[in-house]
C-alpha cells in the first residue's frame, strides 16, 4: 500500500483552507494547517511534511525567509513549497523553485501541481542512486531535472531525444557545463533546449567534460533560459515562416558602427537563408538573433525574397564564410589548392534515386549523357559548382554485400549523404557512411527513421527539394560533431587541381 503523502496549508483565510483541506482530503492527502508563518515553520519541523502551500498573507514569518530557514536545516532541506497568492505579481513570485498557485484557486490545477512536485521527488530518489534512469519530459520537465541535478550535485550526461531532434546537457557538480542540440553547442543550445515540452530524457552519470562552455550557476542559467524562451515565443509570430527565404535588400546602405549581434545577422544574410539556418549560424543566442532581425525587417534592411528565383539570383549557395569554413576543414593538415572537391552520397533505392539527382539539381555538370553510375550504382553522376573555389561531386554506392570492399576506398573525400528514400538499400549505405565514415545525414522529404538517429555526426530532415537538402549538408559539415572530427570526417576530401576531370567510376 502507498505510504499517505502529507500536505502542510499556511495560510490565515480559513474559508480557502477549508476548501483545500476538503479537496486534498477526497483524493487521500492527509493535511496539516498553520495560520501563519512561525506555526509553519513549527509544524514542518516536527511532522515534515511531503509538500507545503504557504500563501503570501502569512504573517511573522514571510515565504522567503520560512524557505531559507528550511534549506538550512538538513531533515527539512528537501520539503518542496509552492507560493500561493492572489496576485502574479513577476517581482514577488520570481525565485520560487516549486512553483506558485494563484487564488482562487482551481482545484484541478492544484492537483495537477502536487502530482508534478511529487512525480519529481520520486526522480529526484533515483537520481541520488549511480544508475542510469529514463523517463518522458511531459512527466518531469527539463527545468525540473536540471534542478534535482543540482540539489544533488551530480555529474553526468542529460540525454534527450524528440521525434528527430536530439540534444544532450553535461552537468558537474550540479552546475551546467555544456550543452548541444544539432550544429549548436553551449549557452544557444541550454537555452534552446529547455523550451522543450514533449520528448524523452535520460541522465547518465560519469564525469563532466574537461572543459565548461556554460559560466553559469543552475538557478541563473534556468531563469535566463525560461525568460528567453518566453521572448522567443513572443517576437516569433512576427517574423517570418521558418521556410522563408530572407536576405539584405541591395538598396540599403548600412552603417559600419553596428552591434556586434547586427553584424553577424547583416553578415549571414548578405546570402538568402530561411530562418532556422540563421538562429543555427549566428553565434549570439536565438533571442539575440530573433530580436535583431524583427528590428531589421521593421526599418526595411531585411526582407522576405519573393521567389526562390530572386533567392537564387542573389548569390550561390552558401556564402562566402561558409565555403571558407568548409575549404578550411577540408584541407586540414594539407597545403590547400585553389579548388576543393569534396564528395556527396545520394543513398536510394535504384536508378530512380539518382536520376531524381540529376533532375532535381540544376546546373548540374554529368559525368556523361547517361552515366554509367545509373545502372551500376556505382560511381559518380555529375559535378555541381558551390564556387570557383568549392565543388561537390554527387555519388552512388552499390548496395549489394560484395561490393563493399570498394566503399571505403571510393568514398574518401566524403562530406555527407543525402538520404532520398526509406528503402532498406537507402538505410544500409546510409547506416555504414555515418557510422565508418562519421559524416552528417540529410534524410529528404520524409523523417529520420530510428536506424539513423543516432548518426554520430547528426542526421535531420527537411522537404523535399533538393538543392536546401544540400545547403543543410553543407551546414551541418561545417559543424560535425566533435568525436567525427577526431575520426577525420571531413579530412580525407579530395581536393583536385585545376584542371582534373570528373571521376567516372
Amino acid at each position: 500500500m502507498a505510504q499517505q503523502r502529507n500536505i502542510l496549508i499556511a495560510d490565515p483565510d480559513l474559508e480557502a483552507v477549508r476548501q483545500l483541506s476538503r479537496a486534498l482530503r477526497q483524493r487521500g492527502y492527509s493535511v496539516h494547517y498553520a495560520p501563519d508563518g512561525s506555526r509553519a515553520l513549527e509544524v514542518s519541523v516536527l511532522r515534515h511534511p511531503d509538500l507545503t502551500l504557504f500563501d503570501e498573507a502569512c504573517t511573522l514569518l514571510d515565504a522567503k525567509t520560512f524557505i531559507q530557514i528550511l534549506r538550512t536545516n538538513p531533515r527539512t532541506a528537501d520539503i518542496p513549497v509552492v507560493l500561493t497568492t492572489a496576485s502574479l505579481d513577476g517581482d514577488k513570485i520570481r525565485g520560487f523553485r516549486d512553483g506558485v498557485l494563484k487564488k482562487p484557486f482551481n482545484i484541478d490545477e492544484v492537483l495537477a501541481r502536487i502530482d508534478h512536485i511529487f512525480r519529481r521527488a520520486e526522480a529526484a530518489k533515483d537520481l541520488k542512486s549511480e544508475s542510469e534512469i529514463e523517463g518522458s519530459l511531459t512527466q518531469l520537465g527539463i527545468p525540473d531535472l536540471l534542478q534535482i541535478l543540482a540539489m544533488n550535485k551530480r555529474s553526468g550526461k542529460l540525454a534527450l531525444s524528440r521525434g528527430s531532434e536530439r540534444g544532450e546537457i553535461h552537468v558537474g557538480e550540479g552546475r551546467p557545463m555544456n550543452a548541444k542540440t544539432g550544429t549548436v553547442e553551449g549557452e544557444k543550445a541550454l537555452f534552446r533546449l529547455l523550451s522543450w515540452a514533449e520528448g524523452n530524457f535520460s541522465f547518465t552519470p560519469g564525469p563532466p567534460p574537461a572543459r565548461a562552455r556554460i559560466n553559469r550557476a543552475m538557478d541563473d542559467a534556468l531563469l535566463e533560459g525560461m525568460r528567453q524562451a518566453d521572448e522567443v515565443a513572443r517576437v516569433l509570430p512576427s517574423l517570418p515562416p521558418r521556410n522563408a527565404r530572407i536576405h539584405l535588400a541591395p538598396e540599403v546602405d548600412l552603417p559600419k558602427d553596428q552591434h556586434p549581434v547586427t553584424s553577424q545577422v547583416v553578415e549571414l544574410l548578405r546570402q538568402p537563408r530561411v530562418l532556422s539556418e540563421l538562429v543555427d549560424l549566428a553565434p549570439a543566442t536565438d533571442l539575440e538573433v530573433l530580436t535583431v532581425l524583427h528590428t531589421l525587417m521593421q526599418k526595411g534592411v531585411v526582407r522576405i525574397a519573393e521567389s526562390e528565383h530572386d533567392a537564387a539570383a542573389s548569390g550561390p549557395l552558401i556564402g562566402p564564410a561558409e565555403i571558407h569554413a568548409l575549404r578550411a576543414r577540408l584541407f586540414r593538415g594539407r597545403a590547400p589548392v585553389r579548388t576543393a572537391v569534396a564528395k556527396v552520397f545520394v543513398c536510394g533505392n535504384g536508378p530512380q534515386a539518382a536520376r531524381r539527382i540529376i533532375a532535381g539539381v540544376p546546373n548540374l555538370q554529368l559525368v556523361a549523357a547517361e552515366p554509367a553510375a545509373i545502372t551500376s550504382g556505382f560511381g559518380t553522376l555529375g559535378r555541381y559548382e558551390i564556387s570557383e573555389a568549392l565543388q561537390i561531386d554527387f555519388c552512388v554506392l552499390p548496395p549489394v554485400e560484395a561490393a563493399r570492399p570498394l566503399w571505403r576506398p571510393f568514398s574518401a573525400g566524403a562530406l555527407g549523404a543525402l538520404v532520398l528514400d526509406d528503402s532498406d538499400q537507402a538505410a544500409k549505405v546510409a547506416r555504414w557512411l555515418a557510422n565508418e565514415l562519421r559524416v552528417p545525414l540529410v534524410v529528404v522529404g520524409g523523417q529520420v527513421p530510428p536506424s539513423l538517429q543516432s548518426a554520430p555526426a547528426g542526421a535531420v530532415a527537411v522537404g523535399n527539394d533538393l538543392l536546401e537538402a544540400l545547403r543543410s549538408l553543407l551546414i551541418q559539415a561545417m559543424n560535425p560533431a566533435q568525436g567525427a572530427l577526431d575520426q577525420g570526417m571531413v579530412t580525407g576530401a579530395a581536393p583536385v587541381p585545376d584542371a582534373v576531370p570528373l571521376a567516372t567510376a
